[in-house]
């Protein structure tokens, strides 16, 4: 069953931070805090692939269908009343709830969108409360362009320029070569860490870590006076 959108207009995209919601703009990427629970679906849906999941070992009944994530990925503004309406009226109802807001500590994630085209590109996440642990994936046409490096690079402001963190770091298989020349080419540096890494599926797999630190940071619009006052 294809898992849904919205039924209702397009929301303006967010142009500043606020109300505990972010947005980052990059060459080419617009990246912002899910609004609506399509969003989140439409960011899964980026890295449902067998490539993707290679890597990433989510739980399989987590995952959309082949078929739904290219229908979500096809979604733009001039073809979205469309493609709406492959969805059943009670999941674009259940879909269309706003997102709540995490904790300050928890997970906090970015849709990232092509700003040429209107399309989802990918997804980012970061954990304040795990070191900054940093998490990303792009839909399978915005791989091998350079967008990877582009995305670490905004998810890693993110951390240093919104929500105030001196360091964020990040994993990767030590065999994803792709993924860690993106870290190495975003200013990562590598640092000793557990040898292996169990994934969501169970697979334990060799584990490579990195960290990105910065020597002054902010906190934007979009962090909520509970996360100002922790600190």
């Amino acid at each position: 069953m294809i898992r849904g959108l919205w039924p209702r207009r397009p929301q303006p995209v967010p142009v500043h931070c606020g109300d505990g919601r972010h947005t980052i703009r990059t060459a080419r990427l617009l990246l912002y805090t899910p609004r609506d629970h399509w969003h989140v679906e439409m960011g899964a849906a980026a890295g449902a692939d067998s490539d993707a999941q290679r890597w990433f070992g989510w739980i399989p009944d987590s995952l959309v269908t082949p078929e739904t994530a290219a229908h979500l990925l096809g979604i733009h503004d001039g073809n979205r009343a469309e493609r709406l309406r492959a969805f059943p009226r009670s999941v674009r109802r259940e879909l269309a709830r706003p997102v709540v807001l995490p904790d300050p500590g928890a997970e906090q994630r970015l849709l990232a969108v092509d700003a040429a085209t209107g399309l989802v590109a990918g997804m980012s996440s970061l954990t304040p409360d795990s070191g900054g642990a940093i998490g990303l994936w792009l839909a399978p046409a915005c791989r091998g362009r350079g967008l990877g490096t582009e995305l670490v690079t905004a998810t890693a402001r993110f951390g240093h320029e919104h929500l105030g963190l001196e360091s964020v770091s990040a994993g990767t298989e030590t065999a994803n070569h792709r993924c860690r020349g993106a870290l190495r080419a975003a200013g990562f540096v590598q640092y000793e860490g557990p040898a292996l890494h169990t994934l969501p599926d169970g697979r334990v797999v060799d584990a490579a870590w990195y960290r990105h630190e910065a020597a002054g940071t902010a906190r934007c619009a979009g962090v909520s006076a509970a996360a100002v006052s922790r600190v």
